[in-house]
């Protein structure tokens, strides 16, 4: 069983096509959305679907993505959880294929978002299938802090390039290309800009320059005592 975790703020119109996605593409999964306290138009659309829906306990800001990930992956209790977003669609067979490759060390799948070109190229995964004993184990940051899934210092942007470099660098990752969860993003042209959009992307560099300074650090440490903060 697969546990589709959906980190969401403020845009409540998109809650049903995304449950309807899911369901349509036949995956033996089950949708979680993570709500921020007091954005109700937000919960009550995401309840109306019958999807489990989770309260966080704090406001909205810098980390929210990640934190929100991260609460999810602790309470729930799947053997796999799916990093996603609601701007996705799932395609027919995305979950049976992405499980298939969870073999051996085998800890992140990234999925196929037919819009970034270094995804499609299988450089790293948007939005990818995490196997919890990998978590468990492991952790998913540079850190390898177990139980933790991703980096809470990134404002929204990099998270998942370090979850899929730390997974690489334990030769703990793959790229599942025929596996197609597709992107609608107004980077693509395929979603329009909206206030939760352009507060992703408010502090794309200061992410940026997180990110290639914790991944410079991780390459000094082994994998096996890795410490970054």
């Amino acid at each position: 069983m697969i546990e589709v975790l959906v980190p969401v703020l403020s845009r409540p119109a998109n809650a049903k096509p995304l449950a309807d996605s899911l369901a349509a593409s036949g995956a033996d999964a089950t949708l979680t959305f993570l709500c921020t306290g007091g954005d109700r138009p937000q919960i009550a659309a995401c309840e109306a679907t019958g999807a489990d829906v989770l309260v966080v306990g704090w406001a909205a800001g810098p980390g929210d993505f990640a934190r929100k990930i991260n609460w999810g992956f602790a309470h729930t209790e799947s053997d796999y959880i799916f990093m996603g977003a609601d701007d996705i669609e799932f395609a027919p067979r995305w979950a049976d294929i992405a499980v298939r490759m969870m073999r051996g060390k085998i800890g992140v799948v990234a999925t196929n978002d037919k819009a970034n070109r270094q995804v499609m190229r299988g450089e790293f995964g948007t939005h990818c299938l995490i196997s919890r004993d990998y978590i468990d184990t492991h952790g998913g940051t540079f850190d390898g802090t177990p139980g933790v899934v991703l980096h809470e210092g990134y404002d929204h942007n990099f998270v998942d390039r370090e979850l899929c470099e730390a997974a690489k660098r334990r030769r703990a990752f793959a790229f599942a290309p025929q596996s197609v969860v597709y992107h609608h993003h107004p980077l693509w042209r395929t979603a329009k800009w909206d206030p939760t959009y352009r507060k992703a992307l408010s502090r794309f560099r200061d992410d940026q320059t997180l990110f290639l300074e914790r991944s410079r650090l991780a390459k000094r440490t082994p994998n096996r005592d890795i410490v970054v903060r």
